[in-house]
């Protein structure tokens, strides 16, 4: 007999023989009832993948490698992990885990995943649906009590789509003087719901992200199981799939060997930390490594956990109101790769980024880790993808109707919607070009097509006009996207000179229970905030201005029938209409 001790001196003869094959090498069970016999010994060191699909080719490891080459002892990195037909055949780590401490990456690195946490989150609740204990189409307020009642009925099926119309809870906390490297906990963000008075919509009527809906279904299993979401993931899910180095993360304080710290580049060859202080799970805060989250992907094949059924209602994608289909199922993406279909979600808090994906006709499941904030793990997927598969041979789409190249020019100039969005378009040489704001020349062109009466289609956007009469000018026009999403944009009227005064003063929003103020500098509107760096005010339209705190980059201020300014409302990102009320100056 060879004690474990024997077989483990001849696994690390392996490991070190080649770093590349010690990578998709199975881990060795090295006791069997204490024993393990030789006939075993012998079967697993001589045959090391009898039990795994076919490894990858040496030539395809290396190409691999070739793709993290810029990861290093003196950067952070990424691991990595693939799976084909149901097994392991490539894992490898790339980096440091820390770099105050020299601890490289390997795949059994822990990583905070972000919003990747999500899919297990909905997950739960079709496993409380399974057992009876929910229905996805319960209104909230059923079971957190706390959510005021906004005149229209939210449902669990509205928070697992992101169509629930509740403010996203970082934007909110962000408004109330919170940095997102403060410590923030579940209590707070259920503080800042429960003083909210408006929806950014009506709920179902479009799609925009949210976290808090993914953070409020985190209290639903709390409230229904009577355990936290950490403890009923573990019992429900990470044990029985062997997940044994995964769990929602709702202590901040808690030590966690072999994880990673996130990074944020500083200069050339010098990063610095990205502090992540989150006590707050559901929508983020799941650790995990590569290797576990391989498993999880697993499940999805197999449905060991849940059962197929449960597994086919994962996929399931939300309809809007009017009939419209999401291409966003129960916090997986349905995408497609070069003709075959794409199933992921990805995440990014602090300097982490993640994604995990499959292409289930391929047999072939994708994992990308990171702890460096510039970096695209979705795009990695995508590149590992490409050595694996054979892209399908698509018959290409038929172009509509040659657009008027008169109609293209009626579109020159600017527009901008009260969300604070703005769009420059430009003709030259028969195209239709737009810029981003502050850039003077070039940009993309937008191949426009016609995809009905008044409405045209460009790159998975729509354009929709009122009316497409007359040469002058074209005034406004709406923008959608499959999901929902619409925008109206106009033309800025020629606007009046601007008079400071009318804007300077106090604003309060009960809603963020925060103050910020308006001052006039050097013929300059100053927004201010005791928390925040001063931040200049940028004419966009009239009334609307512009300014770089990415939690409230629009304000659009709200005059009374006098014309006296009273009020301004954020409309930014994940935010709508949030109003700031003007405090009266004390006599």
């Amino acid at each position: 007999m060879l004690t474990g001790e024997c077989i483990a001196a001849a696994a690390r003869v392996l490991r070190t023989a080649d770093g590349a094959i010690s990578e998709i090498i199975p881990n060795i069970d090295i006791q069997t009832q204490g024993r393990t016999t030789m006939k075993n010994i012998f079967i697993l060191l001589l045959f090391p993948f009898a039990l795994n699909a076919q490894p990858l080719a040496d030539s395809t490891i290396k190409k691999i490698d070739n793709i993290f080459k810029n990861y290093n002892s003196t950067t952070p990195g990424c691991a990595v992990a693939v799976m084909r037909k149901g097994e392991v055949v490539f894992k490898k780590g790339y980096g440091m885990a820390t770099l105050e401490f020299n601890a490289p990456i390997t795949s059994s690195t822990i990583f905070h995943i972000a919003s990747e946490s999500k899919q297990y989150v909905a997950f739960c609740m079709l496993l409380l649906e399974q057992q009876g204990k929910l229905s996805l189409d319960d209104d909230i307020r059923k079971y957190l009590d706390f959510v005021p009642d906004f005149g229209k009925k939210i449902t669990i099926k509205h928070l697992i789509y992101h169509t629930s119309g509740i403010r996203d809870q970082w934007q909110l906390l962000a408004n109330a003087g919170w940095q997102l490297d403060d410590v923030i906990t579940t209590e707070h963000v259920i503080k800042l719901i429960s003083k909210q008075k408006e929806l950014n919509f009506e709920p179902g009527e479009e799609m925009l992200y949210c976290n808090t809906g993914y953070t409020l279904m985190g209290e639903i299993v709390k409230k229904i199981t009577g355990q936290s979401l950490r403890k009923f993931c573990d019992s429900a899910i990470f044990k029985p799939l062997g997940m044994n180095d995964t769990h929602f993360h709702d202590d901040y304080r808690e030590i966690v060997k072999n994880r990673a710290y996130s990074y944020t580049p500083k200069s050339e060859g010098r990063y610095q930390n990205a502090v992540l202080s989150y006590s707050i799970v559901g929508a983020t805060s799941l650790f995990t490594t590569v290797e576990d989250e391989i498993k999880w992907l697993h499940n999805y094949e197999t449905g060991q956990v849940g059962g197929k059924a449960l597994i086919e209602k994962m996929y399931q994608t939300g309809v809007l109101n009017d009939g419209k289909k999401l291409n966003y199922a129960f916090a997986i993406g349905i995408d497609n790769y070069k003709g075959w279909k794409l199933i992921g979600h990805g995440g990014g808090d602090a300097g982490f980024r993640t994604f995990a994906c499959r292409l289930p006709e391929q047999e072939l499941g994708i994992v990308v880790f990171s702890n460096l904030g510039i970096v695209n793990p979705s795009f990695f997927c995508r590149q590992i993808a490409d050595l694996l598969i054979t892209p399908k041979q698509i018959p290409e789409t038929p172009k509509g109707n040659p657009i008027d190249t008169n109609f293209l020019k009626r579109l020159k100039g600017k527009y901008y919607s009260y969300r604070g969005l703005e769009l420059n378009f430009d003709y030259n040489d028969g195209k239709l070009m737009s810029r981003p704001p502050g850039q003077t020349s070039g940009g993309n062109e937008w191949k426009l097509t016609a995809a009905g009466p008044n409405r045209y289609e460009a790159a998975g956007l729509f354009m929709i006009f009122d009316s497409m009469d007359g040469n002058d000018s074209i005034q406004q026009f709406k923008v959608e996207n499959q999901n929902g999403y619409q925008q109206f944009y106009r033309q800025p009227a020629n606007p009046k000179k601007v008079n400071p005064a009318d804007y300077v003063g106090r604003y309060y929003s009960d809603e963020v229970e925060a103050y910020y103020t308006i001052v006039e500098k050097d013929n300059k509107l100053i927004l201010q905030h005791r928390k925040f760096s001063d931040v200049d005010l940028e004419y966009d339209a009239p009334d609307q201005f512009t300014n770089d705190n990415w939690w409230m980059n629009n304000l659009r201020f709200i005059r009374d029938k006098k014309g006296k300014v009273v009020a301004f409302e954020v409309n930014s990102g994940r935010i709508v209409h949030l109003r700031y009320d003007k405090v009266p100056a004390k006599p």
